[in-house]
């Protein structure tokens, strides 16, 4: 009983942290390497369904400069936009 109770328990811990991690990421990629150049936030929001729900969220968006001078847009999770600041690096500037 104790080591079905040990299983169950390592299950349950296994469970929740790979939810914190999916839950963390926001589901965005990552962007292109670079200096931050321009950050933008809109507040959308879409109708959907048959009701005509709206259903409305905050776009974070980071745009990037590389080495050859081309700029690069992508959306980011709001984490990531606060802690990238307007001249930082990016990917660098995700783990201060």
């Amino acid at each position: 009983m104790r080591r079905i109770l040990t299983a169950f328990g390592a299950a349950l811990t296994a469970a929740a942290l790979l939810l914190t991690v999916s839950s963390c990421s926001g589901g965005h990629d990552q962007g292109p390497a670079g200096q931050v150049v321009a950050k933008e936030s809109d507040y959308e929001c879409k109708t959907t369904g048959k009701k005509s729900r709206r259903s409305c969220r905050w776009e974070y968006e980071l745009t990037t400069r590389d080495r050859h001078g081309d700029t690069h847009e992508f959306e980011v999770s709001s984490d990531v936009y606060d802690k990238c600041r307007h001249g930082s690096a990016y990917p660098a500037c995700i783990n201060r």
